[in-house]
């Protein structure tokens, strides 16, 4: 069957705390049939098969509708819009490295040559015979050839590392770009991706294009927040600019995708309430709900009119069909053999027509739609209705021991499911259907009560967490050793289910390709967020979601990039504050109002004033609608100066107590063009309690407020809010006594102030 494929792009992407939903669209053509199935490939091998999600949507009331959707795997298609698989300049600088190196080796291999090179000591002559005469000469040309020699090969291999210096350069240089480009390129023809098979049923041929959407989740996406704040130059206005840190290792490149983030979980277990019925009486123990129940009993028998046709078939026809079935392949003997299965099903369970093996050929043939009713031959030329009971039929073949199945054969004595009951006739023995079911539970012959009925309670069983995962249960076929039973499919066995292309499984071990993708995927991000930065998380249980403005582009490289969202304006209130026990130096900060209904999640923000950078700093979290604090630095044109007195006195009857007067004189100048408000904040002694020896009195001018922050503890804190003018100053004036008995001194000395 020639399955159309669709060609899709990505429309979307949802990031969530860790991983993503990545929302794929593809056009089915109007004014055409809909094709029954079609086929989205080029799905990375990173996404997770359970979470593929189709609907289609168009205009007009009569769409069709999405009935089925399966993952397979399938060859890569080329798609020329991405980088070639390999780089072709990284092969080059690689080769030439590889042959310079290879050249340096043949050079210093001859230079030890020419090393080799000696001249001989000349051989000592016979006693008292004449010596034997030397050859200086072609001595010393082998001397000055073999130094000559060795001088031009150093050239040469000094020339040649210094070209492999420059490929090694060349070669680190292309490999780091390559590292920070993105990883999704162009398939080569061996490669394996994922496809999305989609079973389409409509009866209207559309009379406007229908999109295709297809959702699947990837894992390990990650992102953190980060802004830009740009304030005007007289402070009264901000743009807030929410920028993230996104980072994705999917094998897919998201090219001009709607981007959206959420701080939420991509998937949670949550379990749903459950409304309990009050009840009047005894307590009764909870009921224990399962996701799985024993089958009934009784299976293998459905196999036994099958048994019957193999036996009575000739061995080379039952050959050939075990051959055809074992091997899986789609032939007309294979498409007998599952009508003859269903044939046998369909009589097990009523009456049947007792045929031989031509009328068995003429049956099949007759559910095929090839032969009419009236030319089946019967037996005698008659329709003979028979009741054909299990006993007539053959056992089933021999099976070595208990398979590895959920279904497995009932042992005798064991309890039967409450929806299987049987009913036995008055006579006292069953017919042959309750002798079946008695057989199975070891009940005899079909003994049951007389006109009773046989209520049979399901087996106690203890669920495994295999036997809840439903879309790995498989039925094996009927030569299968384990047939009747549901057994769990390995992980290699349903890939391999998937594939789509069988033939390129000799050379490529799926399940390890497939880890290694989800591992690539899992690892984005890996090293941790860009500094300062931090993951983005849920904020008091609660989480929101932020949506890009624009399209956005996030290459599948697991590196972080920062990608714009939304600019919003806000409004600002300029402040200072200084705190002359401490510091002399005025602080300001802008009171900042969150635009968004959303928070502002902690994360770095860059300030700017009139478009020049001033500082980054650390924003902290604020509320929806509410306000964030950001201090900007020190303010040169507000001068304080903090000056402080101190005396000690004699008070009382007979002078018989200590007064300690303190008092601070704080000025405020205002050297700027426009006035101010600031925030002075001073900090007093405190009694503790049921200290009754002391007694603190107090005189302030102007007059200040109790100052309790909310990030610290802070005792005997105030706080000045006073408005002063462009160029004047203001002077802030406290006076404190404290009276002791003249006995006593204070804890440091009685002088609170230096």
């Amino acid at each position: 069957m020639n399955i159309p494929v669709l060609t899709s792009r990505i429309d979307s992407v949802t990031v969530y705390r860790q991983g993503a939903m990545v929302c794929r669209t593809a056009i089915v053509l109007a004014a055409q049939p809909v094709p029954p199935q079609v086929k989205l490939v080029n799905l990375p091998l990173s996404l997770d098969d359970a979470s593929v999600r189709v609907r289609v949507e168009g205009e007009g009331s009569d769409l069709p509708v999405a009935s089925d959707v399966r993952v397979a795997l399938d060859l890569a298609v080329v798609d020329e819009s991405l980088p070639p698989p390999d780089d072709e300049a990284l092969n080059q600088a690689r080769r030439n490295l590889a042959e310079i190196g290879e050249r340096i080796a043949h050079l210093q291999t001859q230079r030890q040559r020419y090393e080799q090179l000696q001249v001989f000591e000349r051989p000592a002559g016979k006693r008292g015979a004449t010596p034997i005469v030397s050859p200086v000469r072609a001595r010393l040309a082998l001397i000055d050839f073999r130094h000559r020699a060795i001088a031009a090969i150093d050239e040469r291999i000094n020339a040649a590392q210094a070209q492999e210096r420059r490929a090694t350069k060349q070669k680190e240089d292309l490999e780091m770009r390559e590292r920070a480009a993105s990883r999704a390129r162009q398939a080569k023809p061996h490669e394996l991706r994922k496809a999305a098979l989609i079973a389409l049923r409509g009866h209207v041929i559309p009379t406007a294009p229908i999109r295709l959407i297809v959702e699947y989740m990837i894992p390990g996406a990650r992102w953190a927040p980060s802004y830009a704040i740009s304030l005007s130059k007289d402070m009264t206005q901000a743009t807030v600019s929410v920028r993230a840190s996104v980072a994705q290792s999917s094998g897919e490149d998201w090219h001009g995708v709607k981007l959206i983030l959420s701080t939420a979980d991509a998937q949670r277990w949550t379990e749903l309430p459950d409304l309990q019925v009050l009840r009047i009486g005894r307590r009764q123990p909870p009921v224990q709900r399962r996701g799985w129940r024993a089958p009934p009993a009784g299976a293998v028998e459905l196999y036994a009119y099958y048994d019957r046709f193999l036996s009575s078939t000739p061995g080379p026809t039952a050959a050939s069909a075990a051959s055809v079935v074992s091997h899986g392949r789609a032939s007309g003997s294979v498409q007998r053999e599952e009508a003859i299965m269903a044939l046998s099903l369909d009589e097990a369970m009523g009456p049947s027509v007792e045929m031989d093996d031509a009328s068995y050929d003429g049956a099949m043939m007759t559910r095929s739609g090839s032969v009419r009713p009236q030319d089946m031959r019967t037996r005698d030329q008659t329709p003979m209705l028979a009741r054909v009971s299990r006993a007539a039929a053959p056992p089933p073949p021999s099976r070595p021991g208990p398979s590895r199945g959920f279904a497995q054969p009932v042992s005798p004595g064991a309890a039967m499911p409450m929806s299987m009951t049987a009913a036995a006739p008055k006579g006292g023995r069953g017919g042959p259907g309750a002798a079946a079911i008695g057989g199975a539970f070891g009940s005899g012959g079909g003994g049951g009560s007389e006109g009773g009925l046989m209520m049979l309670q399901e087996a106690e069983h203890e669920v495994a967490p295999e036997q809840l995962a439903y879309g790995d249960l498989r039925m094996p076929g009927p030569l299968d050793s384990r047939r009747g039973t549901l057994i769990v499919s390995q992980r290699r066995d349903r890939y391999l289910e998937m594939l789509w292309v069988r033939e390129v499984t000799r050379e490529i071990d799926v399940v390890a390709l497939i880890d290694g993708a989800i591992n690539l995927a899992q690892r984005a991000g890996g090293g941790g967020p860009p500094p300062r930065h931090t993951l983005a998380h849920s904020q008091g249980g609660f989480d929101y979601v932020y949506a890009a403005d624009s399209v956005v582009d996030i290459p599948s490289d697991g590196a972080f990039h920062s990608i714009p969202l939304m600019t919003r304006s806000a409004t600002i209130e300029l402040g200072y504050v200084v705190v002359p026990r401490e510091s002399t130096d005025v602080f300001r900060h802008v009171k900042l109002k969150n635009p968004l209904d959303a928070p502002l999640l902690p994360g770095p923000a860059d300030i700017y004033v009139d478009g020049d950078y001033l500082l980054s700093t650390d924003l902290r979290l604020a509320a929806p609608r509410g306000e964030v604090k950001i201090g900007l630095g020190v303010e040169q044109a507000i001068k304080v100066s903090r000056n402080t007195s101190y005396a000690e006195e004699t008070a009382g009857l007979m002078g018989g107590s200590l007064a300690l007067r303190h008092e601070i004189v704080v000025e405020v100048a205002n050297r700027r063009d426009r006035p101010i408000n600031l925030d002075v904040l001073e900090r007093l002694p405190t009694l503790r309690e049921r200290e009754d020896e002391l007694a603190l009195e107090v005189v302030v001018d102007p007059p200040w407020t109790a100052y309790d922050p909310e990030e610290y503890v802070l005792k005997g804190g105030h706080r000045w809010q006073i408005q002063v003018p462009a160029g004047q100053q203001k002077q802030l004036r406290v006076v404190y006594v404290i009276k002791m008995s003249a006995k006593k001194e204070l804890v440091g000395g009685n002088r609170r102030e230096q």
